[in-house]
């Protein structure tokens, strides 16, 4: 939730830098934009660190404990004690390896991996398409954008009280019903002409879109191993790209039909076909995962 909010507070900064260089050219903008891009680029390569729990995975125990001992407050004494009862490269490397493929070959994942996208694209087009859509309400742009961006901020305190005290599966599901219902409420407000109450139910919208988005970024962690996680992490994210790149095209038929835009709610359906995970632990192979989700099964069917 942290990288999230520091995320948003750029998504805020927006705004008013298009304020202020509203009557500037293009080139300039373009400048305010990209060079603090590129700052953030390169302080990440020089600050940002590996994941030791990969690191581990790929048998490089001694550089995972050297990326703990960085991060971690204190003594490191404990940290020496893990490293000798940590299995060795050799050890790792006869074990049965996985692959990206594996996503693709194995059904349970393949599966997987094409529920969360088709989720992931109607959260995107609720959260990219929803702020483009204000222009139906005929509010302020610059404020309507800062607003939009405040909203998310109390998402991240929300998103883990709902992570320790709900499933997953239900959390999600509920989140993108009763956003896709506010997006459907905002639409009809806004063909009455009520636009104020309207942009109100925009904000609504907008909100439970960022709070669908935090609880997928963590269930789909849980849902895949350490192997593979990195690329079902990009396919989550360009799911929610494909989303948002399709809201323009909505957008602009929603010139000939009023707000069409607020519409689209979101797939969240489809999260009925996914495992819920709440309560397991991060698995770092496949068959793990296997076995973990056969676990959480049986101990479901006996509950």
């Amino acid at each position: 939730m942290v990288p999230f909010t520091l995320f948003v507070l750029g998504f805020m900064s927006l705004s008013g830098i298009a304020f202020l260089v509203r009557h500037a050219s293009w080139r300039f903008i373009y400048l305010c934009t990209s060079v603090p891009a590129a700052i953030h680029s390169v302080f990440i390569y020089f600050f940002a660190l590996e994941s030791p729990r990969w690191l581990h995975v790929q048998g490089n125990n001694k550089e995972a404990i050297e990326v703990l001992k960085r991060i971690s407050p204190g003594k490191r004494g404990y940290l020496e004690k893990v490293s000798s009862r940590l299995p060795s490269k050799e050890t790792l490397e006869q074990s049965p390896s996985s692959s990206i493929m594996d996503l693709f070959i194995r059904r349970w994942a393949f599966r997987r991996i094409i529920v969360i996208m088709i989720i992931m694209f109607g959260l995107g087009m609720m959260y990219y398409g929803v702020p483009l859509a204000v222009r139906d309400i005929k509010v302020n742009i610059y404020l309507s954008e800062a607003l939009n961006a405040m909203v998310e901020l109390p998402t991240f305190v929300i998103t883990p009280i709902l992570l320790e005290k709900f499933n997953r599966r239900s959390s999600v599901l509920v989140n993108c019903l009763v956003g896709g219902a506010l997006g459907v409420f905002c639409f009809v407000l806004t063909t009455l002409g009520r636009t104020n109450i309207a942009f109100v139910f925009e904000l609504c919208s907008f909100f439970c879109a960022r709070i669908g988005f935090n609880l997928m970024a963590v269930y789909m962690i849980e849902m895949f191993p350490t192997c593979v996680r990195n690329f079902a992490t990009t396919m989550l994210r360009q799911a929610l790209v494909i989303g948002g790149a399709c809201c323009p095209i909505i957008a602009s038929v929603g010139r000939n039909v009023p707000s069409i835009s607020f519409a689209v709610s979101g797939l969240g359906f489809f999260a009925l076909l996914l495992p819920e995970t709440k309560g397991a632990g991060l698995c770092d192979t496949m068959d793990e995962q296997e076995q973990s989700d056969q676990a959480m099964k049986s101990s479901h069917v006996s509950c």
